[in-house]
């Protein structure tokens, strides 16, 4: 009995393309679907079926800080705050898919390991999730950003 990889059949599904910012032939960059945490909260996948960075090909080890680095900037910018977080874990998917989390020190509850109960908070129902048309203002904003800034 084969299972179903939860990532492949994200990238499969035709509503996920609305949050899909930037793509190549290794990586995706996409919006977290919703409920989304907040707005700009992007997720960096391989296309291809590997669970850790320490797995990656040359090409992919090769592009991995360019597309991180490119992909942070234009969150950055596009949702107008001074850091943006990375967290990636290695766990949940048979793909690489780091977490690009944008950080307002205004916004209370979300500084360092805050994030993680806010993120638990949202995806129980307990704190409103990120309004549907601030996360496409943050998709077409990185999409723009991304457009110059990666060139592999």
């Amino acid at each position: 009995m084969s299972s179903v990889c939860g990532v492949c059949a994200i990238h499969e599904n035709e509503i996920f393309g609305e949050l899909v910012a930037w793509e190549s032939e290794r990586w995706i960059l996409r919006h977290h679907a919703a409920p989304a945490p907040l707005a700009g909260w992007f997720l960096l996948d391989t296309k291809r079926h590997v669970a850790s960075a320490a797995d990656f090909d040359a090409l992919e080890e090769a592009e991995f800080a360019q597309v991180l680095g490119a992909a942070m900037r234009a969150i950055r910018s596009a949702v107008e705050v001074p850091r943006v977080y990375v967290i990636l874990f290695g766990e949940g998917a048979q793909h690489v898919h780091a977490h690009l989390i944008p950080r307002d020190p205004s916004q209370s509850g979300t500084a360092a390991w805050e994030i993680a109960d806010w993120y638990r908070a949202v995806d129980s129902g307990k704190r409103a999730a990120a309004p549907s048309h601030e996360v496409a203002r943050a998709v077409q904003r990185v999409r723009e950003e991304m457009r110059t800034a990666v060139t592999i």
